[in-house]
């Protein structure tokens, strides 16, 4: 048997005056197949079209295209070419004709400025798109049954601006309610919502 002698040795890790086994013990790692990775959430159309603006809007893209479906209505239909201020006024509502001009206007210079952000000229246009549907199923059809105006203003409220409101979620247009009133009028002012009595008129399509 051979005999080791070691001396004044500094030991900063293992010391041995033989061998040393380091042989290490498996461990059994879990299946990759086995993992459980949880799906996305679902997203709803405007959630979609949120995520798109604020990626526009973090990567300062400006892409000067006007979108298919807001350029829509931005054109007049073809034969209908009294303003605003005339169609409410031969739809009986004189009363709300000064409100209704500075509401669209102000809309007008809103989208205006998002003029080079597709993605908020999407969400507009899916809004406009809403209020059309939302008038011509339940407005106008009580504007040809002669309803009072009081009525018409109460279900504007209940039935077109609470809704369109309840789809802007965490609104990072931060869309007002006056701005929704003005997308209406804007509507209006374009000859696509018709406000007078006559049940042979129908908002354009």
């Amino acid at each position: 048997m051979q005999e080791i002698v070691q001396k004044s040795n500094k030991v900063l890790g293992d010391q041995a005056a033989g061998n040393i086994d380091k042989s290490t013990t498996n461990i059994e790692i879990e299946s990759v197949e086995n993992l459980v990775i949880p799906r996305p959430a679902s997203t709803s159309p405007m959630s979609r079209m949120i995520a798109k603006y604020r990626a526009e809007t973090e990567k300062d893209c400006e892409i000067k295209v006007m979108i298919d479906r807001l350029q829509r209505w931005h054109c007049r239909p073809v034969g209908d070419v009294i303003g605003l201020e005339e169609k409410l006024r031969n739809g009986g509502r004189p009363d709300i004709v000064d409100t209704a001009v500075a509401a669209k206007d102000r809309f007008s210079k809103i989208l205006t400025k998002h003029e080079y952000s597709p993605a908020a000229q999407e969400i507009y246009a899916y809004l406009l798109a809403k209020i059309h549907q939302l008038f011509s199923m339940i407005i106008f059809p009580q504007i040809c049954r002669c309803s009072k105006p009081e009525e018409i203003n109460r279900l504007l409220v209940t039935d077109v601006y609470d809704r369109i409101e309840h789809l802007l979620e965490d609104n990072p247009l931060e869309i007002t309610p006056e701005e929704v009133m003005g997308m209406l009028f804007w509507l209006t002012g374009n000859c696509h919502l018709k406000w007078k009595n006559d049940a042979h008129l129908q908002p354009s399509v």
